[in-house]
């Protein structure tokens, strides 16, 4: 008795399921990344998406991250968080990407407490900025030397 092929493995599904896998990666969200940025967490995929579900379009500061400052060139590389990725405007909107993320000077690092989640803001996105007025620092510096905090 002849067996018949199983329908399961012809060869349209094979092709199928290699082309489904294969371009999986192409479009898989780095959910990870989130990670890697002060206050990534509170933004989420936003931080660096133009969609914030995550994947497709960059907004500048994801294009300005993709560009220069990953550990590799594939869906492998690691953010390297630092004073230079801080202290450039990537949304071109008078404010350093570490300000809108809570680390103006770059020393962040991943497990670390990046400022005000509340505060934090877009630096992809001009449109996403809090300003910060002369009041809003001063009164912060007089509560900072009220409780004696030299930082």
């Amino acid at each position: 008795m002849r067996q018949g092929r199983s329908k399961w493995f012809s060869g349209p599904a094979i092709v199928a399921i290699f082309l489904g896998f294969g371009s999986s990666q192409t479009v898989e969200a780095r959910s990870s990344r989130v990670n890697q940025v002060p206050n990534g967490t509170v933004i989420g995929c936003a931080t660096c998406h133009v969609d914030p579900a995550g994947g497709g379009t960059r907004n500048d500061f994801g294009k300005q991250v993709e560009a220069n400052f990953l550990t590799a060139f594939d869906f492998t590389g690691q953010v390297m968080w630092g004073a230079e990725l801080a202290a450039l405007d990537a949304d071109g909107d008078g404010v350093s990407n570490g300000a809108e993320l809570g680390d103006p000077d770059g020393v962040w690092n991943p497990g670390d407490d990046a400022g005000d989640p509340d505060l934090a803001t877009r630096p992809g996105d001009a449109a996403s900025t809090r300003t910060i007025t002369a009041v809003m620092a001063s009164s912060w510096a007089e509560v900072k030397s009220f409780f004696g905090s030299n930082e």
